[in-house]
């Protein structure tokens, strides 16, 4: 905060922008994304690290794009058209991921990735160890229920069921000390692994098909990296701040930690966070008194999940406003708060 008093709101503060798992709650932040990156960012000429897990890393594929605003409205269209056909089964859900990621990509949007000139990737997942790793599905579920109690005690215990996994661009180091807290596997990230990573990172158990192997990774089954890093409670690296664009005020560090509430994130974690973030107000006049969740593909039937669901888009459109308004009056001090 003495940083942003002293300096004022602008691009050149942040060297990290964080992005969280969430499902269809990363919505809330379509039209966020498209102000924040189609504004700063683009004539940068020095290393910006783009941190995320399941749903924030593919925002952030799109982002890390030459075009970053026309990656970000194919994602956002496409996402708002998407209708779950029966048979409802994790190879087919598997298959729509792998066509969704056809359009954010489309014929060059990889190549792009690994060469923009400022933008690195780094994507997080987990690779399953001992009965988590062997595909079983009585396996697996008998394996996050005992991480999940496990986890309840201490996040600690955590690397006895997953080994964290970074897939991150080599030509700069990971934002983060990969040594700090839970050890992570480095892996640099290529042509022939960057699909398959992203599919990773969102491989909701039961939900998605583990990925089977990434190029350049330990063999094993890879799961969503929401698992480990829900909400990302991790030291990245100083000088530079972290800029998050977050659908929520509560950081949470880890999926088992979502009904944890008094599981928070390390304090010396956000001390350098500048999290962006609707206002509890605002999420409340939504329709249904919420953002989009996994859970409305069941609650919800499909013509009436998708109306709202542009609704919410739409009204998102007033956050982008916001940031605009804030950014070109020089007015961030009225706004901010301490975490």
């Amino acid at each position: 905060m003495a940083r942003i008093r002293a300096e004022g709101l602008h691009e050149d503060l942040f060297d990290v922008v964080a992005g969280a798992s969430g499902g269809p709650k990363w919505l809330v932040l379509t039209r966020l994304d498209r102000a924040v990156f189609g504004r700063w960012f683009g004539a940068r000429n020095r290393p910006l690290h783009l941190v995320g897990s399941s749903i924030g890393c593919w925002r952030f594929a799109c982002v890390a794009q030459d075009d970053p605003v026309a990656a970000c409205a194919r994602f956002e269209e496409e996402y708002l058209q998407y209708r779950v056909e029966a048979p409802v089964t994790a190879a087919r859900l598997t298959e729509d991921c792998r066509h969704l990621l056809r359009v954010i990509l489309g014929a060059h949007g990889a190549a792009e990735i690994l060469a923009h000139p400022a933008k690195r990737l780094s994507m997080l997942t987990v690779r399953g160890r001992g009965v988590m790793g062997r595909g079983h599905p009585a396996g697996l579920g008998a394996g996050l229920a005992a991480a999940a109690l496990a986890n309840a005690v201490s996040r600690r215990t955590l690397p006895l069921f997953f080994e964290r996994t970074l897939v991150h661009d080599a030509r700069s180091l990971p934002p983060f000390d990969l040594h700090s807290g839970f050890a992570t596997h480095a892996v640099p990230l290529t042509m022939g692994n960057l699909e398959a990573a992203l599919l990773a990172t969102g491989a909701v158990p039961f939900v998605f098909e583990p990925v089977a192997g990434l190029d350049g990774a330990k063999p094993g089954l890879y799961l969503d990296g929401g698992i480990m890093d829900y909400h990302l409670d991790i030291p990245f690296r100083a000088p530079g701040l972290v800029l998050y664009p977050h659908f929520s005020d509560r950081i949470v560090p880890g999926w088992f930690d979502k009904g944890l509430r008094w599981r928070r994130p390390d304090r010396r974690n956000v001390a350098r966070t500048l999290l962006l973030c609707p206002s509890r107000e605002f999420l409340a006049a939504l329709p249904h008194g919420k953002i989009p969740d996994r859970g409305d593909f069941k609650r919800i039937p499909t013509e009436a999940r998708l109306r709202y669901w542009k609704r919410v888009v739409d009204e998102t459109e007033r956050l982008a406003d916001s940031f605009r308004a804030v950014v070109e009056t020089g007015r961030i001090m009225d706004v901010v708060e301490p975490l």
